[in-house]
């Protein structure tokens, strides 16, 4: 078991929160009882996952999306009454990570579906307000695109979108889980085969094409699954929890 406090402060100094500037509030979004000895953890924070935390009696849901965006105040109405009033009532604390935990090296979505996928993550990629948030990885040895697709569906649990427009043997693969369809560009200036990411764009199909490099879209909730997984295997044996992982499946 960890105070809360500790937690916190140890989950925002491992995922080097202060150096990204975020829309996302990062770090404790909701106070609940000072001491965690159940962790759940979830993409996102949703009434699906919060009441499954509770039924599951945990301390803390810690999730990749959190409730609060952006620094502004907000009024607490309407569905986010609804997601904020079962945590204060039952005393459940909510930690978000956003792109701290999309960029970490080793606990990361990106780091972590490299890794996943049998490739080495060699170079940082994509740049979000000064901080980069992807990694471009290797295929050693080079793999058929097929292969490469195969896998990734093994891994996600659904058929990718595939736009074509690389070679039909992998290198190099940009990987910027989530939204990542704005890094095209700078995956094709940097030579990669293939961009992997969440989701795709209207004008990405011919962007592809033009550029000469593959999009596999595999989904934003699915390739963002295992950065949360990482993270609570780490603090399970870092504080002695006893974590769980809140499945809920979204096909964009």
């Amino acid at each position: 078991m960890v105070d809360l406090g500790e937690l916190v402060r140890y989950c925002d100094r491992l995922l080097e929160c202060s150096r990204f500037r975020d829309a996302a509030t990062n770090g404790l979004q909701v106070e609940g009882r000072s001491v965690v000895r159940r962790l759940a953890v979830a993409v996102s924070a949703n009434r699906a996952t919060i009441e499954r935390a509770i039924s599951w009696d945990a301390d803390a849901l810690l999730v990749h999306h959190g409730l609060f965006w952006g620094e502004s105040a907000r009024a607490v109405t309407g569905v986010l009454r609804q997601r904020l009033r079962p945590l204060l009532v039952h005393d459940v604390s909510l930690l978000a990570y956003h792109l701290p935990l999309d960029a970490h090296p080793e606990l990361g979505n990106n780091a972590q579906l490299a890794f996943a996928l049998g490739l080495e993550p060699v170079e940082p990629f994509a740049e979000i307000a000064g901080s980069s948030i992807g990694w471009i990885a290797r295929a050693e040895p080079p793999r058929p695109l097929r292969d490469l697709i195969a896998v990734i569906e093994q891994h996600t649990d659904r058929a990718p979108t595939v736009l074509p427009g690389g070679p039909e043997t992998v290198r190099r693969v940009a990987i910027l889980t989530g939204s990542g369809a704005s890094a095209l560009g700078e995956a094709a200036e940097r030579g990669c085969d293939v961009l992997l990411t969440g989701e795709a764009r209207e004008t990405t199909m011919a962007l592809a094409r033009e550029l000469g490099i593959t999009v596999i879209a595999a989904g934003h909730e699915a390739t963002e699954r295992l950065g949360v997984q990482a993270l609570a295997r780490h603090l399970a044996a870092t504080f002695g929890l006893e974590t769980t992982f809140l499945h809920d499946p979204n096909p964009i």
